[in-house]
């Protein structure tokens, strides 16, 4: 005989949402649900927390709003809705119930709110010439959009591939492309580089929001003319050279010694005139 295996199931506190991820565009409303069911006890205690971090802070307890979000925040049952989100009011929110009389008296959940913002105008970076063969960095950057922005380059008004080696149009190219981070380099750059580029900075909440373009001209490095200019500063430095050893050994430059030949001048000290008068003998 085949014996049924019993099953226990526990009575108490339950909480539901209908979304744990909330997103809402920057000045609109955040609806943050919060569904609960007790099994006997009709005096439950609800609390709300904003979690940012390791900071903790109430939004909702002990039966009251917080003074900081009076006029924004109102209770719709267990539920709340918040009004004219910005970007500080994004957070985790717990929706906490205690309920002392059940045999489960505890029950939390938690609720993701992201506020949706569009990107600014990015900031680009071009360098205006460089010489072929370097290594070479063009930079994009904003900081407003929420979520973070992605960016795209553009050469002569053409996208740049994030990877261009799958492309045939690409193949010859040394170029990456960070989509993330807005970096485009080039290593190395080659003359064909040569152009105009701009960035466009978008994401889920609006864009694309794009800089000026912005000429980078790629020079070729001219071997020839480096190896005309170190021959002729050669060639100066060794006239210099020769020029100095003719001129002392013609004794234009003078001597750092003095000679002892013609030419030397004595200065002589006249001698000191003692007169002595003698008066008178002395014989012994």
């Amino acid at each position: 005989m085949v014996q049924k295996q019993q099953v226990y199931q526990s009575h108490g506190v339950t909480i539901t949402s209908l979304h744990r991820n909330v997103e809402v565009k920057e000045f609109e409303t955040a609806q943050l649900s919060c569904i609960y069911q007790v099994e006997r006890d009709n005096n439950a205690r609800l609390e709300w927390k904003k979690i940012v971090g390791n900071h903790v802070s109430f939004v909702y307890f002990n039966g009251l709003l917080m003074e900081k979000y009076k006029g924004r925040v109102e209770m719709s049952g267990s539920s709340i809705r918040l009004r004219d989100v910005t970007r500080e009011d994004m957070a985790t929110y717990r929706c906490e119930v205690a309920a002392a009389g059940d045999e489960v008296d505890f029950a939390e959940i938690d609720i993701k709110l992201s506020v949706l913002v569009p990107p600014a105008v990015p900031t680009c970076k071009v360098p205006s010439s460089a010489m072929s063969g370097s290594r070479v960095v063009l930079t994009c950057k904003e900081s407003d959009g929420s979520p973070p922005s992605d960016y795209t380059w553009f050469k002569d008004n053409k996208r740049l591939l994030e990877r261009p080696a799958k492309d045939l149009a690409y193949i010859n190219t040394s170029y990456t492309v960070n989509q993330k981070t807005g970096v485009l380099t080039f290593n190395p750059v080659k003359k064909t580089n040569s152009g105009s580029y701009h960035c466009e900075a978008k994401n889920k909440a609006g864009g694309p929001k794009e800089c000026s373009a912005q000429y980078m001209q790629i020079n070729d490095l001219d071997v020839g003319a480096i190896v005309i200019t170190v021959i002729i500063i050669a060639s100066v430095l060794s006239l210099c050279g020769f020029g100095m050893y003719y001129a002392h050994r013609k004794g234009y430059l003078g001597n750092s010694r003095p000679s002892k030949g013609k030419g030397t001048n004595h200065t002589t000290v006249p001698p000191v005139k003692e007169d002595f008068k003698h008066t008178k003998s002395f014989i012994i």
